[in-house]
């Protein structure tokens, strides 16, 4: 931890590519960790970003503090602009924060705190079950991929990504490390980000009926054939089953308005924004159907591999199902949070020249995911988060977003 710590606070960027190339020391992933929160603080926040809103959040808050039991009363309550707070961790942050500071930077450094721990954590999940060093490009091609599908560039969009990395933490832990206090986290999911209802339901669904690998399996491939579901009829059922204090929320993400929103930003992206979500899926059912059809089928007899990789791929067949809905792409993304980790602990478990064959053959594909995945990231990575340091980001507080200097 010494070592991160005189990285973070020397030179964090510098910290970050030492932490990659020195993977296996104790100290990487917690470098990682601290990188994750300076980058919070010095990341550049669009004008119309999630972001943005929750710093004049907290400005609000700051000037106008309330007390304690009237903040707890505003939690899973409509307000007179029919407007509900149903998540409690972004509210609970921002409040905390207020107490102190009406400072955005400061805000997102905490919110780094938590996502970094977490984002961390999940890779070194993975990395911890590599039994020798990196020396396949391949393996190393997967991890990066994995890292890249939320990516720590995410923590703009606090609530959704924050939940998807604690979920997919509390699924690890449950699932295929056999310890009942993930499933702590995977509940603790839906308090920051209420959508995560639908997940939750999901893995206990999964838990509960136990289906055999085989008919998961079919039920993958088949989602990739199914029509698209049907907006209205979806909102019915939501507003039928869920409490009263959600459906402001269930209407305005899918009502007509929403849609059309949707509908103008996918047509004004370019053609690789849309498309290298869609490329990542289909080399994972690619991946996924050559684990499938293996001949060596000794990964079934791995009960922990075996379990989390099955609801990896029921997920992802669910996700394939709601990436028709208005924002349903972000339970795909999710669900291919999951299957990138499959892919990634096959190839380090279970020895197999035709996967890696097959892995060759799909990394061309995976390259251009991680090179658009980075080119996303420069819209909020700033030169601050590249160039200084805790102290002088303190000193200059004048984040510029790494494309404006490469448009």
């Amino acid at each position: 931890m010494k070592n991160a710590l005189f990285y973070f606070i020397v030179f964090p960027f510098y910290g970050l590519i030492q932490a990659i190339k020195n993977y296996r020391l104790s100290w990487a992933k917690n470098m990682v960790w601290l990188f994750v929160v300076f980058y919070g603080y010095t990341m550049f926040r669009p004008e119309f970003a999630d972001s943005t809103r929750y710093v004049q959040s907290l400005v609000n808050m700051y000037n106008n503090p309330r007390t304690w039991d009237a903040f707890i009363l505003s939690f899973y309550s409509v307000d007179e602009d029919n407007q509900a707070t149903v998540d409690i961790y972004q509210p609970l942050m921002t409040n905390f924060v207020s107490l102190f500071t009406d400072n955005g930077n400061i805000l997102y450094a905490f919110f780094g705190l938590v996502y970094g721990f977490f984002f961390s954590r999940n890779i070194w999940f993975l990395i911890d079950e590599f039994k020798t060093q990196l020396h396949s490009r391949l393996i190393f091609i997967l991890l990066i991929v994995f890292s890249c599908v939320i990516g720590f560039w995410e923590l703009n969009g606090v609530r959704m990504w924050t939940a998807a990395q604690v979920f997919f933490y509390g699924a690890f832990v449950f699932l295929y490390q056999k310890k009942f206090k993930g499933m702590y986290f995977v509940l603790a999911s839906a308090l920051i980000h209420f959508s995560f209802f639908l997940p939750i339901a999901i893995f206990l669904t999964y838990i509960v009926f136990k289906l055999p690998f085989r008919v998961i399996y079919i039920f993958f491939v088949a989602s990739f054939f199914a029509n698209a579901l049907n907006i209205t009829s979806v909102s019915s059922f939501l507003q039928g089953i869920l409490p009263e204090v959600l459906l402001p929320r269930v209407k305005s993400y899918t009502s007509d308005e929403y849609v059309e929103v949707i509908d103008t930003l996918n047509q004004g992206a370019n053609w690789y924004i849309l498309y290298f979500g869609k490329v990542l899926n289909y080399c994972i059912a690619f991946l996924v159907t050559v684990i499938y059809f293996a001949k060596n089928q000794s990964y079934l007899k791995d009960i922990s591999f075996t379990k989390f990789a099955s609801f990896a791929i029921f997920l992802l067949g669910i996700g394939n199902l709601l990436s028709s809905l208005p924002s349903g792409e972000r339970y795909l993304i999710l669900a291919q949070l999951f299957g990138v980790a499959v892919t990634v602990l096959y190839f380090t478990k279970f020895y197999s020249l035709n996967y890696k064959k097959a892995v060759a053959v799909v990394s061309p594909f995976l390259l251009f995911f991680i090179i658009i995945s980075l080119r996303k990231s420069f819209d909020t990575i700033s030169v601050m988060t590249v160039f200084t340091n805790p102290i002088l980001a303190t000193i200059i507080d004048s984040p510029v977003a790494l494309i404006d200097l490469i448009k």
